[in-house]
């Protein structure tokens, strides 16, 4: 496989019990979910995953902790893939970095859980990179900013009602 470092890569999806065979220990898995979304995580090298999740016995999203659990647990009937595109922008730090703050992140409490500011996402890449973003969440606002955009620009129902755009 090639080295991902400099230009970052993204692995086709694959079943949780072969992505060991392409990720390497730092790298960020990516596990499908039901509506589009993605579960993400940092692998450890050893068919685990360090996450934000949950887990067994939560009762609200503010009880989010990190965990470390094996990859098929986490993928369920999913599949998963690397994606450490985001190399190709940001310099992700060295493994043994990443893996100290997966380890370090253990059993600690993740902070109240926000899709928009403080998702599973936002953890990984904060461990791989040192930076908070998740690229869903930017995704989400540029299509929701098209879609404002076609619906008050140019859209017929926008155009059939002139005065209230010169208001």
């Amino acid at each position: 496989m090639a080295e991902s470092k400099d230009t970052g890569h993204q692995t086709p999806w694959t079943d949780s019990d072969k992505i060991g065979r392409e990720a390497k220990p730092g790298d960020k898995l990516e596990f499908q979910r039901p509506g589009g979304y993605k579960h993400v995580g940092i692998y450890d090298g050893e068919g685990g995953v360090y996450h934000m999740s949950g887990g067994a016995g939560v009762t609200s999203k503010s009880d989010s902790h990190y965990r470390r659990d094996e990859i098929s647990q986490v993928a369920g009937k999913s599949k998963v893939r690397v994606n450490n595109e985001r190399d190709a922008a940001w310099q992700p730090l060295q493994e043994t970095e990443i893996l100290k703050r997966a380890q370090e992140s253990l059993g600690k409490f993740g902070g109240t859980y926000n899709a928009a500011s403080n998702n599973c996402e936002h953890k990984a890449n904060y461990m791989r990179y040192g930076k908070s973003e998740s690229q869903q969440v930017i995704d989400i606002t540029a299509g929701i900013q098209r879609f404002v955009d076609n619906v008050f620009r140019g859209s017929p129902t926008f155009d059939e009602y002139p005065s209230y755009c010169d208001e």
